[in-house]
């Protein structure tokens, strides 16, 4: 019964779109440094340093082979972050990442180490990632390309937005679905908030981020839900448009309402309206048989309303999603920072 659960429960993750971070709630994605002046120090001995396109991407030597995939994959990952931000040229960024997660504060700026419980972090104040190939606490292996992606989505999200202010939720939203990262766990967590009415307002979820274990688990899955949701809804392409519009000086209110057409207490009851047809029926994981086959059914058919709802909105879009779709050129200059 368990394995028939977790197979439905699988299934109408991929019918419904929803995504959420696979690494855990408390261990990548914070953004560190806020108004902190921060320095960058020289990275340890027995590190080499390899440039890939803007990346400065730094390494322990001896351990090449184990961060080789993330390696060669990097600079095609910023390149697929930043295409959907509107973004042609970047700036000279760095990634670094260390054997175990208690190795990370020797790569970080002194005046704010990683939090204990990390195994990646972004700096995205002086444009620094760094990346651990183990966890903190049980010392497992991390994913650590996709982990390495996720911290570099931080930092994109930065220069695209100039560093002006954004809710914490959209950017590990954002974050999380660039990443390619799926829980079934954060599914879950979703769909139990839901049918419990205990779904978080969006005013409300960066405070969660602060909580407990059960409360931080609801923020990615609430967070990583509404970003893919407006991406399913309007296209990848509006992100470009809410990042100018951030970098120009909006608020993140306004530059969402000039986004996606609608004001966010608006785009809230529509999400808040798709979440509730999702899981309406009754959790996923309950049914079995032929009410579980019903149950996707109905999931599949309301999927499938939701997008031919948005293909006129899609279409308005078209022409200037693919003009901001163009590769990026690459244009490496180094933010201002003092190094040690």
């Amino acid at each position: 019964m368990n394995a028939l659960r977790r197979a439905l429960a699988g299934l109408a993750l991929l019918l419904a779109g929803s995504v959420a971070d696979a690494q855990g709630p408390a261990q990548t994605g914070d953004v560190l440094g806020g108004g902190l002046a921060l320095s960058i120090p020289n990275v340890p001995a027995g590190f080499a340093t390899e440039q890939r396109g803007p990346l400065a991407i730094s390494y322990p030597q001896a351990q090449r082979a184990l961060f080789a995939g993330a390696i060669a994959r990097l600079a095609d990952d910023a390149a697929a972050v930043a295409t959907p931000l509107g973004l042609q040229e970047l700036p000279r960024l760095s990634v670094r990442f260390a054997n175990e997660a208690a190795g990370m504060r020797a790569l970080a700026p002194p005046e704010l180490p990683p939090p204990a419980y990390a195994s990646g972090v972004a700096y995205a104040s002086i444009g620094m990632a760094i990346v651990s190939a183990r966890s903190p606490g049980d010392g497992s292996a991390t994913a650590v390309a996709q982990v390495a992606r996720h911290e570099l989505a931080h930092l994109v999200w930065g220069v695209a937005t100039g560093q002006a202010p954004s809710p914490r939720w959209f950017s590990e939203g954002l974050a999380v679905n660039q990443s390619g990262e799926r829980s079934f766990d954060r599914f879950e967590a979703l769909a139990r908030a839901s049918v419990e009415h205990r779904v978080v307002r969006w005013d409300e979820l960066d405070a969660r981020f602060n909580g407990g274990a059960e409360a931080v688990d609801l923020a990615y899955a609430e967070s990583a839900d509404i970003v893919a949701w407006l991406i399913r809804r309007d296209g990848a392409g509006r992100l470009a448009v809410l990042a100018e519009r951030l970098r120009a000086g909006d608020t993140f209110v306004e530059a969402l309402h000039v986004a996606y057409g609608r004001a966010a207490a608006g785009l809230e009851e529509e999400w808040r309206g798709a979440v509730h047809d999702r899981f309406a029926l009754a959790p996923l994981w309950a049914g079995s048989g032929l009410a579980g086959v019903l149950l996707l059914g109905a999931v599949a058919i309301a999927g499938l309303r939701r997008w031919m709802r948005s293909q006129r909105t899609r279409a308005r879009w078209a022409a200037e999603d693919r003009a901001r779709r163009q590769p990026p050129r690459w244009l490496i200059f180094t933010p201002g920072a003092r190094r040690e």
